[in-house]
């Protein structure tokens, strides 16, 4: 399934790929950027994970989230502990879609690990986040897995309401 998004040339209604408009300033989406960045994100599932990696043929999990986001003209830091500061902070319980998810995996409280959330239903506590895992590569996990739920540091949302 792809994003697209009407234009008008000339009077004349016209439907083109999303990926193709990147620059047009004003956009009429079928579905909303969540979307279509979520959409996105799920293309690189099953990419190895490769430390300083930055595209589809090894990743890091900053990396990915640095590169979808860039694919619709958001630009976020590469390191993980400085996308972190960008945004505004959501409470657990009000975690969305297009969220991101922060964790500190080493032995220190240091953020050094981030996913995008895909998925939520906050009252099952199902909430599904994609992420370039070192021994998995891209994978969508659930942050109340026992192990991400202990190495959780925050959540920050970049995608406002449109």
């Amino acid at each position: 399934m792809e994003c697209y998004e009407r234009i008008y040339f000339r009077k004349k209604k016209q439907y083109k790929n999303k990926n193709y408009f990147q620059l047009i300033n004003q956009k009429l989406c079928f579905k909303k950027q969540t979307e279509c960045i979520i959409e996105n994100a799920i293309n690189y599932i099953n990419t190895p994970y490769r430390y300083g990696g930055t595209n589809k043929s090894g990743i890091d999990c900053s990396a990915f989230i640095k590169n979808i986001f860039a694919s619709y003209q958001i630009f976020l830091p590469r390191i993980s502990y400085h996308q972190a500061k960008k945004g505004f902070f959501v409470p657990k319980e009000k975690i969305e879609k297009g969220d991101l998810l922060f964790f500190a995996t080493g032995t220190s409280k240091k953020i050094n690990h981030v996913g995008m959330v895909i998925h939520t239903n906050n009252n099952n506590n199902n909430i599904f986040f994609i992420h370039a895992s070192t021994s998995n590569g891209v994978i969508i996990s659930q942050l109340y897995q026992k192990y991400w739920n202990h190495r959780f540091i925050t959540a920050r949302r970049i995608l406002y309401p449109s």
